[in-house]
């Protein structure tokens, strides 16, 4: 049954599936969760709320009492809660029954202040493990088993991680670190996925010419988490078009090789990164992209800084670190 209930929970929306299901088996761990009043709990899955959809909405005797947004791996994006607020304030859902349900306490990347963080995932699957519900307290047990084996994976090798939501955990708490002692003038992607939908954390700083990027994500991570993470340090115009970009990258060649980083970042770096003097550029032109550079039709050009497979949290957030302070040093006209 655990790798079964595995393939099931990769995802925030499976760990939402599964609060939703739990509290339909049993809606009394819900209710002392949320601290509410007796009466007849339901729950609504993905509830369209002013043009957007909230993970869950907790209905009291058939009136809304509560909101929970479950951000697992992704950060908070566009105006998700601005929309959620507006309905919330029209259905009169006070600030402190509007939920953010995380992993742990940990921040969520741009998370709006007035919402509440007492409640965790972990949190709320315990609640079901007392319950009367024979299913729902079996089903609790076995998921809060896996989500903790889960969360301890996210600080030791990157190699020995499970699945895809490890590698989400471990990209937050890195993005946690690195922001906040980044150099000023550093911008962090709200949305932390890929364009692809694979977690990564991507930031950057405005330039003469346009912008300075650092992103750190699993390399092709839909071959699962036996690969390696990769950081890319890429240049990019406000044009943003392969032609312009791989034009910007040719003029910051140099800078813009992993070996000048690695250099930059000196030993403790060098001993986490393959092949530290390495230029980390295409050495094959591929059927995508530019021939030269690692990155995006319309996004950034440049190096690809590979990290060792059994890299730990620590050492992923020291070489990231290294490629945010290395940003400030792009070179002036």
């Amino acid at each position: 049954m655990a790798y079964g209930l595995t393939r099931l929970l990769r995802t925030e929306e499976d760990w939402s599936d599964l609060l939703c299901f739990l509290a339909e088996l049993d809606p009394e761990p819900l209710r002392a969760a949320l601290r509410l009043a007796p009466g007849a709990v339901a729950v609504r899955r993905e509830a369209p709320v002013a043009g957007g959809r909230a993970d869950l909405v907790v209905l009291l005797d058939g009136a809304e009492r509560a909101v929970l947004e479950v951000k697992i791996g992704a950060g908070v994006h566009g105006g998700q809660f601005a929309a959620y607020d507006a309905w919330a304030e029209s259905k009169g859902v006070p600030a402190a029954d509007r939920h953010l349900v995380g992993p742990n306490t940990d921040p969520v990347p741009n998370q709006p202040a007035h919402w509440s963080r007492r409640l965790t995932v972990p949190g709320l699957l315990a609640g079901w493990n007392r319950s009367t519900d024979d299913l729902a307290r079996l089903l609790s047990v076995r998921a809060l088993r896996q989500f903790t084996r889960v969360e301890a994976e996210l600080t030791g090798p990157a190699d020995r991680a499970s699945d895809a939501l490890s590698d989400a955990l471990r990209l937050r708490r890195l993005a946690g670190v690195t922001q906040a002692s980044a150099p000023p003038g550093t911008v962090f992607a709200a949305r932390q996925r890929s364009r692809a939908g694979n977690p990564n954390v991507c930031a950057w700083r405005p330039t003469e010419d346009g912008y300075a990027v650092a992103e750190i994500q699993r390399l092709n991570p839909r071959n699962g988490t036996g690969t390696p993470f990769e950081i890319r340090l890429m240049v990019q115009t406000r044009q943003a078009t392969s032609a312009a970009n791989g034009a910007l990258a040719d003029r910051h060649r140099d800078w813009l090789a992993r070996s000048s980083f690695v250099r930059y970042a000196g030993p403790g770096v060098r001993e986490l990164v393959t092949e530290p003097e390495g230029d980390g550029f295409k050495k094959k032109p591929g059927a995508k992209g530019h021939p030269r550079y690692y990155g995006y039709e319309s996004g950034g050009h440049g190096s690809s800084v590979l990290l060792k497979a059994a890299v730990d949290l620590d050492g992923m957030v020291t070489a990231f670190a290294a490629a945010l302070r290395y940003l400030a040093t792009y070179p002036a006209r």
